[in-house]
């Protein structure tokens, strides 16, 4: 998501997500101003709609 080259979270998809991104998404709640951002880009990793 963050674009790190370097993969220490997991991967969705086929998609890497690194630890901090997914600390992010795990920690993020929905009145947070991101959580429609990850919410967007999960959808794009799950649906491969890649930009």
């Amino acid at each position: 998501m963050c674009g790190a080259s370097d993969c220490n979270g997991i991967i969705l998809n086929g998609e890497k997500i690194c630890r901090t991104c997914e600390e992010k998404i795990v920690n993020t709640k929905v009145i947070d101003q991101d959580y429609n951002m990850y919410k967007n880009e999960i959808k794009k990793i799950l649906f491969n709609e890649h930009a």
